[in-house]
């Protein structure tokens, strides 16, 4: 994988990891999922920096004219984009999935999986994703150095 492919995929995965986890949050408590306001926002409040984040750092990226060069063993970058991004995408589905189905109308009340359950599941999840992207994204969207200010003489 590419340097710039890496970033593509990072960009990418960051808008629709935002835009989904967004509306699945604000509408799931509205749609039926076993999730009750305020607790579906404090969820997103959650996940939503991470990932706003890495955002944050592509967008500063791509006004620098040219892109700085960042060596990279092109071997291993595609396993350690994609890796985590399946790992997270993978538990947070299954934590979700394991929520929904043990708090499922006519399910045994007081056995469901607690929201803070569902919390701490997310939480390390989302640890997994910001441990390696959180280092890929500091050198795929390298920040230029700040100049130097020359001391003023008087």
């Amino acid at each position: 994988m590419t340097v710039n492919r890496a970033r593509r995929w990072l960009i990418l995965f960051s808008l629709c990891v935002t835009g989904v986890q967004i509306v699945f949050f604000v509408a799931a408590p509205a749609l039926g999922f076993p999730l009750q306001y305020p607790k579906n926002l404090d969820l997103l409040q959650i996940v939503s920096p991470v990932f706003l984040g890495y955002l944050g750092a592509a967008s500063h990226f791509i006004f620098q004219n040219p892109a700085p060069d960042v060596p990279v063993q092109n071997e291993f970058l595609g396993l350690l984009v994609k890796g985590p991004i399946i790992i997270y995408s993978a538990a947070v589905i299954a934590a979700l999935s394991a929520f929904a189905y043990s708090n499922r109308q006519g399910a045994v009340i007081g056995n469901g999986m607690s929201i803070d359950a569902l919390a701490m599941t997310m939480s390390i999840s989302l640890g997994v994703l910001a441990v390696s992207t959180g280092i890929l994204t500091s050198y795929l969207f390298v920040a230029p150095q700040a100049q130097q200010q020359k001391p003023l003489t008087g």
